[in-house]
C-alpha cells in the first residue's frame, strides 16, 4: 500500500532543489485526464498542461522540454499515432524524456514493449489506484532525475 504522506514529503524534498515538477497528459479521454490533472494539483500542486492526442504534443515538443510525460496507449477516439508511435518519436527528439505509460489494456507484452522501447513506467487505467501509483512514479522519476544531474 502506497504511503501518501510519505510520498509527499519524498517530493517536497526533491522539489526543494528543482522547480515545481509540471507534467504533461497526452490522453483522448478527458475525464480520466481532468481526473489525473485535479489529483496531482490537490495532492502536490503540480502543474498539468493537456493534449487530446500525441500529434498535437509533437508538433510542440522540444528536446530541451523537462516535462514528464503521461501518455496513452491507445487513441482510439481520434485519428493520428498511437501511443507506441508517439513515445518513439519522443525518444528519437529527447532520448532522456521520462514518459510514463497509461493503458486500459492490461496486457503484458503491451507494458513490456513500451518498456522496452523507453517509457519509465506503464500502468493500467482501471487499477483502483492507478492515480496514487503514477504519483508515486513521478515522484521517483524526479528522484532519479535529480541523482542523474548531481
Amino acid at each position: 500500500m502506497i504511503n501518501i504522506f510519505d510520498e509527499k514529503v519524498k517530493l517536497k524534498e526533491v522539489a526543494e532543489d528543482n522547480a515545481k515538477p509540471s507534467i504533461v497528459l497526452i490522453d483522448d479521454d478527458v475525464a480520466f485526464s481532468a481526473m489525473l490533472s485535479e489529483f496531482l494539483r490537490s495532492e502536490m500542486n503540480m502543474k498539468t498542461d493537456m493534449y487530446l492526442n500525441g500529434r498535437h504534443f509533437l508538433e510542440d515538443y522540444k528536446a530541451t522540454d523537462t516535462r514528464i510525460i503521461i501518455l496513452d496507449y491507445d487513441f482510439s477516439n481520434v485519428d493520428g499515432p498511437d501511443g507506441l508511435t508517439v513515445l518513439k518519436e519522443i525518444k528519437k527528439v529527447n532520448p532522456f524524456a521520462l514518459v510514463i505509460m497509461v493503458s486500459g489494456q492490461d496486457n503484458v507484452e503491451i507494458a513490456v514493449e513500451t518498456l522496452r522501447v523507453g517509457a519509465s513506467d506503464y500502468f493500467y487505467k482501471l487499477n483502483k489506484t492507478v492515480f496514487p501509483n503514477i504519483l508515486s512514479s513521478i515522484i521517483k522519476l524526479l528522484e532519479i532525475e535529480k541523482k542523474r544531474l548531481n
